[in-house]
């Protein structure tokens, strides 16, 4: 790769000045403009959306009730960091698409339940003498959240507007730049993408359009004097990133191929070592389980009677798989396959004749996976993490997938980052593209990514788009 020497990109600095000089001016350009909008906008309708149907209880029934501060300042604060964890704030999420709608209003629901136990159980419980409609309470929160998403939804329309006209430049090998273009097209960004293997041949696009400039190759191979004007370029608005930051920053995964072996340790995360996180989510998993094991003991009963009039065998099928540290583990869920289908394939395939007429009806709901609580309040299991694959299909992947073993740095779960993010796998390939995901939930593990994955799991839930 030619890199030029500083005297070269020095002489050809003043052909385009543009590139150095910071951005100026507001304009959708501005990164941190939209979460600024949205935030304010938040902050701001709230309060007006409430006292406006104060007003019309009022109007109505003669008094709002007493209003205290609590009810202007709690649900704006709860509703805010929900829609945070969300993405609700982030110049990426596609707001336009019903997955993230649906999304929305999930998450509205647990911050009005959220806010009113705080409101109403809490901060105002024997404080004043006449507390305010909750009838009105949930009407106002309703068409706050219509008028949030609306706001969200226009700022999209107007950002793909804006990125329409713009580009990404990426500097990297013509194989890599070709498996790159695929990822970039099949995503369907807003930008162009146009790849150079030379730098001073992406030079001249680096100008006021230029959304990113993304470096294919490893950071150790590129010269120093280069990487410095990297850097220069960086903080002059034009975002320089990597192949696996432009992976996590845009599509929350992790590029398996373009990561080597001390990623594991190149960024601290909550999960290393003593994990304080860890122990709570721990807690949390037992909690969970013990309920939903008591509440869900009828239904469970009620579907393993279903199971065993439909075909012969049992209703609870057994399977070894793979845990944390590699730890192999018996996993329990309904069966859903005709007795003596794991002879078979290892891929369930779409319309499957293993699969029996419940068995759709299980795997769509994700029912078939409510005895994975057993596992979970044995330890086996986490509510949230990476799949729990068969030990045969581990010791395929391990030897095929490079870093596949990372997966196992965490308890699995019985919903996860690629889980409510990728369909099913059925291939090597689609082992791989979940692995990405995967790796992103290791490295981000936190409680803000775990609600999210919660939502998205409702949504997958209540759509049936399981499999």
């Amino acid at each position: 790769m030619s890199t030029g020497s500083l005297s070269n990109l020095t002489l050809r600095r003043t052909g385009a000045p543009n590139v150095y000089e910071r951005r100026t001016g507001l304009g959708w350009g501005i990164s941190w403009l939209p979460a600024f909008t949205l935030v304010s906008n938040d902050l701001l309708a709230w309060p007006a959306i409430f006292l406006i149907f104060s007003e019309l209880r009022t109007l109505l029934f003669g008094t709002p009730g007493e209003i205290v501060w609590q009810m202007i300042v709690i649900p704006a604060i709860v509703t805010v960091l929900t829609f945070h964890i969300l993405g609700g704030y982030d110049r990426r999420t596609n707001m336009l698409s019903l997955s993230y709608s649906v999304e929305h209003f999930l998450g509205l629901a647990v911050a009005m339940m959220v806010s009113a136990t705080l409101v109403y159980g809490l901060c105002t419980f024997g404080s004043v003498t006449q507390q305010p409609s909750r009838l009105f309470f949930f009407l106002a929160f309703l068409v706050f959240g219509v008028h949030a998403l609306a706001t969200r939804r226009w700022i999209t329309g107007a950002l793909r507007t804006h990125h329409a006209g713009r580009h990404f430049v990426l500097l990297a090998a013509a194989d890599s730049a070709a498996r790159f273009a695929v990822l970039f097209g099949q995503r369907r960004m807003d930008q162009e993408l146009r790849t150079f293997s030379d730098f001073e041949d992406a030079f001249p696009h680096l100008n006021a359009n230029a959304d990113g400039l993304i470096i294919g190759y490893k950071p150790s191979s590129l010269d120093p004097q280069l990487g410095q004007f990297l850097a220069y370029v960086h903080f002059r608005h034009i975002p320089v990133y990597t192949l696996e930051s432009f992976h996590e920053t845009f599509w929350r995964q992790v590029p398996v191929q373009s990561i080597e072996a001390w990623w594991a340790f190149a960024r601290e995360s909550l999960l290393v070592r003593d994990s304080i996180y860890d122990h709570v989510k721990r807690v949390f998993d037992f909690a969970v389980a013990v309920a939903g094991l008591i509440f869900c003991a009828p239904l469970m009963l009620l579907t393993a009677l279903v199971v065993r009039l439909e075909s012969p065998g049992p209703a609870i099928f057994r399977q070894t798989r793979i845990g944390r540290d590699g730890r192999p583990f018996t996993l329990f869920k309904f069966r859903s396959m005709r007795k003596g289908a794991e002879t078979g394939s290892i891929y369930t395939e779409d319309r499957d004749p293993r699969v029996t007429r419940i068995g759709q009806i299980l795997r769509k709901t994700r029912m078939d996976e409510l005895p994975q609580l057993w596992n979970v309040l044995r330890g086996d299991m986490s509510i949230i993490g990476p799949r729990a694959e068969w030990i045969k299909c581990v010791e395929r992947y391990d030897g095929a997938i490079p870093f596949y073993g990372y997966r196992h740095l965490v308890r699995p779960g019985i919903t996860g980052w690629a889980q409510v993010n990728y369909s099913y796998g059925s291939s090597s390939e689609d082992a791989e593209e979940k692995l990405k995901y995967d790796l992103y939930y290791i490295r981000h593990y936190s409680m803000a990514l775990d609600f999210a994955i919660i939502l998205k799991t409702l949504q997958t839930v209540l759509f049936a788009k399981g499999r």
